[in-house]
């Protein structure tokens, strides 16, 4: 018999991956509420949810978070009595990349390596014509023979089209240099927590001054080192010192013991306090010259 419309196929025979669940099945203990899905879900309605095959009403009976399916009221016991539909199981299925997921092979040249403009002046002409549009005029780092224009003073931008307030001269070299993601969100800050690594390093080398505003904390405490034994630190600028070894297993190497103290600077003596017992002493020092 013939049928019209086309034959919808839950999986390829033919294809090695297998093709992603329609349904999944789960055992109610009339105390658990919460079961994790086979597949992200966006919201409750994009599931239907059968309990001892009675349609349960979503949000009011359950809610979804991700993976996670969760009830208002414990289903009752019995084997695979939880029976779940996933409606968008076609062309229209929401997929979640996980954080992190997106790594920098996957991000398009112009990202990650900054498209930039080689422009050809006359002498007459001031409009040009990028290779793709910037978000903003202050999205592209302009020079003219070496000399940075400032937006909106020396140009602006519209679309592909970059428009000088006077035509550079003939034969200048004229560089557009297009700076990180093409979107109208600027980014201004990096995220608490987020690792920067190099391609291939390990370990981020940064190359000059690094200011910061807050702390530098080590993500663990008495694991790492400030410094070598092959690579110290020149000098250390700081105010008060405080030394404790009390975060260590042992103790230290001359009598095993543990502490804690701080060191202070006076305007004629240096300082030492035992912040267990509350003792202060002074340190003795000996003028040399």
């Amino acid at each position: 018999m013939s049928y019209l419309g086309s034959n919808l196929q839950t999986g390829d025979p033919t294809r090695t991956i297998a093709q992603p669940l329609d349904a999944d099945r789960f055992s109610g203990n009339a105390s658990t509420t919460s079961f994790t899905l086979s597949r992200r879900v966006g919201y409750p309605t994009d599931i239907e949810v059968f309990v001892e095959n009675i349609q349960q009403e979503p949000i009011t009976s359950y809610t979804v978070n991700g993976v996670t399916l969760t009830f208002t009221e414990a289903p009752p016991s019995g084997t695979n009595n939880v029976y779940v539909v996933y409606k968008q199981s076609g062309n229209n299925a929401q997929v979640t990349l996980a954080d992190g997921s997106v790594t920098y092979a996957k991000l398009a040249n112009n990202i990650r390596l900054f498209t930039s403009d080689n422009l050809t002046p006359n002498g007459n002409n001031s409009v040009f014509t990028l290779s793709e549009p910037p978000a903003d005029a202050n999205t592209v780092f302009v020079t003219v023979d070496g000399v940075v224009q400032r937006a909106p003073v020396h140009y602006t931008t519209s679309g592909t089209t970059i428009t000088f307030t006077s035509s550079p001269p003939a034969g200048s070299n004229v560089h557009v240099r297009h700076l990180g993601f093409r979107t109208s969100t600027t980014v201004t800050a990096i995220p608490v927590g987020t690792y920067i690594p190099q391609p291939n390093i390990a370990t981020p080398t940064i190359t000059g001054n690094l200011t910061m505003v807050g702390s530098i904390l080590p993500s663990a405490n008495t694991t790492y080192d400030l410094g070598s034994a092959s690579y110290r630190w020149s000098n250390i600028y700081t105010g008060d010192l405080h030394l404790s070894n009390e975060g260590k297993v042992d103790g230290n190497m001359v009598d095993g013991t543990k502490g804690n103290w701080t060191v202070q600077e006076g305007e004629q003596s240096l300082f030492l306090i035992n912040n267990k017992t509350g003792k202060k002493y002074r340190f003795a020092i000996e003028e040399i010259q």
